[in-house]
């Protein structure tokens, strides 16, 4: 009784504590908001080889469950013994994934590198030449407009002057006598090299760390495959302990919708851009355009962001072409555009269909605020994360709209002026007899 008696109060205390520590942590994280973001990024930092694990794994799951199937289906008439045949079963289904993984980047890298090597050497070798024909054409039309090379004229000379004077006065003193060199060569020379070397060992230290953390998110990839069953399980026994029924229902739904919207996002513009990139590299060799393999690779890997993909890979690719051929320059800018009709028209909605469910206008916006806010991750993720959002916003919408008896049809509400009250599911609109 005397529990019952002061419950209501007990309760009231608790709801007014947790609402005053909430507005003074919401203030403490706002006045210190750039320690809270120092602190973000230092547990990221430190999170990093699980994030990657995370993301194989999440790749790597559509490949394991359908070795899985096929080696269930090999081995259905093999007797189950208290687990073990699953266990193995999907241990092997995860080595065979990560083999299956493996042979398609070395096979890719073994294509790839190679010509893009080729591309990248011949582009540097052929850079004088490019400066020589750049220099004669900017000559030739500095020529033909007398009244631009008055304007331009003094700022050459300007420069010229500037840097006559830094010989003079810099470079040819210092070089006069022994000491006066080595006494030049340790102050401007000697911190450029150790900048170099600094820069050279942060470069291969950086290195061995990315390959520690490729080898850790390995290691966290196969146990997050080997173990998403009991994790799901896990996290489904939590939202049901904190949450009625039916709110639980709902979440459970709309994280399966989720993972639905995002690995098909994924996977698939994966798949589109590969196929892209392959039928790049055949037309620039057809049409012979220059540095076809590293045209091919810029394109392909465009490609994955939605909308702006093709257009953004394009641009270093024809200012590539311009150098050497202006008609080749714009034929490889109608090709560049018959291929993103193509992609866009046919093979993308054949590969993808309606996996997201956004317009375009919703598609342009989510691209420009997350690219915005994440750089290029955030143009790649953003339509399917905004398109789970869109799912959760819209069924909330429903939800709403079901309890108050009106329509859920959009059609419903163009146009629409008079009152919505007794329109619902169900109810005969008075307005339309």
């Amino acid at each position: 009784m005397k529990h019952q008696k002061y419950g209501a109060y007990l309760a009231a205390g608790v709801t007014a504590f947790a609402v005053i520590a909430a507005a003074i942590l919401l203030f403490f994280v706002i006045y210190h908001f750039s320690a809270v973001r120092a602190l973000l990024e230092l547990l990221a930092y430190i999170l990093r080889p699980i994030f990657y694990g995370l993301v194989l794994a999440f790749l790597l799951l559509p490949v394991h469950r359908q070795i899985y199937s096929f080696l269930a289906a090999l081995c259905e008439g093999v007797a189950e013994r208290g687990g073990r045949k699953r266990a193995a079963l999907n241990f092997l289904a995860i080595v065979l994934s990560l083999i299956f993984a493996v042979l398609v980047v070395y096979v890719l890298l073994a294509m790839v590198l190679p010509q893009l090597y080729l591309s990248i050497v011949g582009l540097v070798n052929a850079v004088p030449e490019y400066i020589r024909i750049m220099q004669q054409w900017l000559l030739d039309f500095l020529a033909d407009n007398p009244e631009i090379q008055t304007a331009v004229l003094p700022y050459y000379n300007s420069l010229a002057q500037s840097v006559e004077q830094w010989l003079s006065s810099d470079m040819l003193p210092n070089l006069e006598s022994v000491n006066s060199t080595l006494d030049w060569l340790k102050a401007e020379i000697l911190p450029q090299l150790t900048g170099v070397v600094s820069s050279v060992s942060s470069g291969v230290v950086a290195l061995a760390l990315l390959l520690k953390d490729i080898l850790i998110a390995i290691i966290v990839s196969v146990y997050l495959l080997a173990r998403k069953d009991v994790f799901a399980a896990q996290s489904k026994k939590i939202v049901y302990s904190v949450f009625r029924t039916d709110v639980a229902d709902l979440l459970v739904e709309e994280t399966r919708s989720a993972y639905r919207i995002l690995s098909g996002f994924i996977n698939g513009k994966l798949v589109d851009s590969l196929i892209i990139g392959i039928i790049a590299l055949v037309c620039c060799n057809l049409f012979r355009f220059p540095y076809p393999m590293l045209l091919a690779v810029i394109i392909g890997v465009t490609n994955i962001i939605p909308f702006f993909g093709p257009f953004i890979g394009a641009i270093p690719c024809a200012l590539l072409i311009l150098l050497v051929s202006p008609l080749k320059c714009l034929y490889f800018v109608i090709f560049i555009f018959v291929l993103q009709q193509f992609d866009g028209n046919i093979l993308g909605p054949k590969i993808l269909g309606d996996s997201t469910g956004l317009a375009s206008f919703w598609v342009l916006f989510s691209i420009l605020l997350f690219g915005g806010l994440f750089g290029f991750v955030g143009m790649v993720l953003g339509v399917p994360v905004f398109a789970m959002f869109y799912s959760v916003v819209s069924r909330l919408v429903r939800c709403g709209l079901k309890k108050r008896g009106l329509p859920l049809e959009t059609e419903q509400y163009l146009g629409r002026t008079g009152p919505l009250a007794g329109t619902g599911p169900g109810v005969e609109d008075s307005g339309t007899r």
